[in-house]
This record gives C-alpha cells, sequence and structure tokens, in this order.
C-alpha cells in the first residue's frame, strides 16, 4: 500500500520504557496534535493493534522478553512488509544498524540526548515521504548514512 507523507495519523511505539513513550508522544502531539500516539511494551497485547490502523512503527531494540529484532520479524513475518518501522534506540552499534536494514527495519534512529532533539528528529521523520517506504530505506542504510540524520 503506498502512502502518502499526510498519512501518518497513527505512530504505534514499542519500547519497555514508558518514560520513553510519554517522551515521543509529547514530541508528537507538539509539533502534530492530529497524530495519535499508541504504546505497547509485551507482544502478548500486540493483538490489540491487529485492526487498527498504524501508519509508522517506532521500535526499541533492548527490550527484556523480546528484543526488537524479534518484534521487527513478527510485524515482517506477519505480512507488515511496506508498513514503515524505525529502530529506535539507544545503540549506536554498527552490528544493531547493520541487522536492523537485514531484518527489514526502514530507518535506524538513535534515541536524541534532550526533548528539542527529539521533536526535531521526530518531526522529520513524520514528514519524510514515506509513499515507498523502500526507497528511504535505501538511502539511508548505504554509504554515509546508516543511521537517520535530522540536522
Amino acid at each position: 500500500m503506498k502512502r502518502n507523507t499526510q498519512d501518518i495519523h497513527h505512530v504505534l511505539v514499542i519500547d519497555d520504557d514508558p518514560d520513553d513513550y510519554l517522551f515521543v508522544k509529547d514530541a508528537i502531539k507538539q509539533f502534530n496534535p492530529a497524530i495519535d500516539v499508541y504504546y505497547l511494551d509485551r507482544c502478548e497485547d500486540a493483538y490489540r493493534f491487529k485492526n487498527h490502523p498504524i501508519d509508522l512503527v517506532l521500535l526499541d531494540i533492548n527490550m527484556p522478553a523480546h528484543d526488537g529484532f524479534e518484534w521487527l520479524k513478527g510485524i515482517r513475518d506477519n505480512g507488515y512488509v511496506d508498513l514503515p518501522v524505525i529502530m529506535y534506540t539507544n545503540s549506536l552499534s554498527p552490528a544493531h544498524i547493520r541487522k536492523a536494514y537485514e531484518e527489514g527495519a526502514n530507518l535506524y534512529f538513535v534515541k536524541p540526548d534532550n526533548f528539542i532533539h527529539l521533536k526535531q528528529g521526530l518531526s522529520a521523520l513524520v514528514n519524510l515521504d514515506w509513499s515507498d517506504p523502500f526507497l528511504i530505506k535505501e538511502k539511508y542504510s548505504k554509504g554515509n548514512y546508516k543511521t537517520f540524520q535530522y540536522t
């Protein structure tokens, strides 16, 4: 399914830290209050969103029960191949970055060190042209990019 930039109305944050979710939600609401932001911290609750529209996923890597790579595999294996998934993590490990793109992430976004940078980064992410998530992956997974840079 092709998307337009303005189609980002529902963002799902998958992270074991509810504070990170609240920061993301607050940041998004400050630049676009019309975007709904949802939260999951356990695989067992994923069924709640089966019939719910999600336009973009922010997925942490380091989680206790199922890491972000397991979540990513599950998302892709369940047929959500066109759903934009952004690995949203503290890890700058080249191995994590490489694995994220190999497993099907569209972008790799390192958690910013302050709220202002978080808001700027999320605004830039949401406003990318998501009509073809694979073009975004191609741009950022090669050459000097690897991680999403918003400044």
